[in-house]
């Protein structure tokens, strides 16, 4: 009885853990087809959490370059070989050496996010042309691949809404913010 005791507060103490992560509860669901020259990508993100959530789903910009932008979409080669579409923060002024932003100790650049409230679901669809320059890493930038024959994965950053991390009241956020990041379930491109 005794094992059975601290078997059951293990896993009470687990869930508690769990719930108290910071880790927000998300339905992700990702349709990716090939249509034309290019991938289309279907996705619907569902907040399941008791809190509000940000979605960095806009794209970059930088308030101190007027007009500048950067699409939504990003076009990743990752390490394992896989290519990933992403909305979500993946910018090396994320990182402690700024020698990629010009040096700068704060960059300017930032990422557009929106509030998605407890219960509620966004959807989107994008493409991707089957012959793509890749953002990151910055070694592979004017440099296009094709996206026939290779594992491509759809991933979106998203952070919880707290009294810490309240959202951006114009809607953009630094690099350093706050993600957890969502991936769909990986597609070969044929």
């Amino acid at each position: 009885m005794t094992s059975l005791r601290r078997v059951a507060g293990l896993l009470l103490v687990t869930a508690a853990l769990a719930a108290c992560s910071g880790e927000p509860d998300l339905d992700l669901a990702v349709r990716t087809a090939v249509a034309g020259g290019d991938v289309t990508v279907e996705y619907t993100l569902t907040n399941r959490s008791g809190a509000p959530v940000v979605v960095y789903d806009g794209g970059w910009t930088d308030p101190q370059q007027p007009g500048w932008s950067r699409g939504p979409v990003e076009v990743s080669v990752r390490d394992d070989g896989v290519i990933e579409f992403a909305k979500r923060i993946i910018h090396p002024c994320q990182t402690p050496d700024t020698s990629d932003c010009g040096g700068a100790r704060v960059p300017t650049v930032r990422i557009r996010g929106s509030v998605l409230e407890p219960g509620a679901s966004r959807s989107d669809t994008f493409r991707v042309p089957l012959r793509t320059e890749p953002d990151h890493p910055a070694s592979a930038k004017r440099t296009p691949i094709s996206l026939a024959g290779q594992e491509v994965v759809f991933c979106v950053g998203v952070a919880e809404v707290t009294d810490d991390d309240p959202p951006a009241a114009d809607g953009l956020y630094p690099p350093d913010s706050p993600q957890t990041v969502r991936c769909g379930e990986p597609f070969r491109v044929p």
